[in-house]
């Protein structure tokens, strides 16, 4: 139920409804219950797992998945044409133009459309710089 949750599908029967309204209603809070717990017993890899499945339960899209098939005014077919341009990382559509974004789909029309979503993402850029700790510091 909850792999039909996240990946949006209809079902059928009393039964099966009633179920996916508890998952509805549950699936969040206990993936962010686990992952709280996690994070106290300071289980890294547990933590990142979990954080990962709470995000993908509260936004109900897979990992795997562009996260442009957050936005309604994107048809499903123009996601998919995205999610299988493997090679290109998410980092990169920024960079391309609303052209290039209508002739990697195929739909030039949706080039415009996919340019402005893109950038409504946030992006940050992070940088360090490193000092080892000696005795005059201290």
């Amino acid at each position: 139920l909850l792999q039909a949750y996240i990946s949006r599908l209809k079902l059928d029967g009393f039964a099966l409804v009633a179920d996916m309204a508890f998952v509805q209603q549950s699936a969040a809070r206990i993936m962010r219950a686990l992952f709280e717990i996690a994070l106290r017993r300071r289980w890294s890899g547990l933590a990142k797992l979990t954080l990962n499945f709470a995000n993908m339960v509260a936004h109900r899209i897979w990992r795997s998945q562009s996260p442009l098939r957050q936005f309604p005014n994107v048809p499903p077919i123009v996601a998919r044409k995205l999610e299988r341009k493997s090679d290109i990382e998410w980092s990169r559509f920024a960079d391309l133009t609303p052209s290039d974004l209508g002739e990697l789909v195929g739909v030039p029309k949706m080039g415009m459309i996919l340019h402005e979503l893109v950038h409504q993402f946030p992006k940050l850029d992070a940088s360090a710089v490193l000092q080892p700790i000696t005795r005059s510091m201290l």
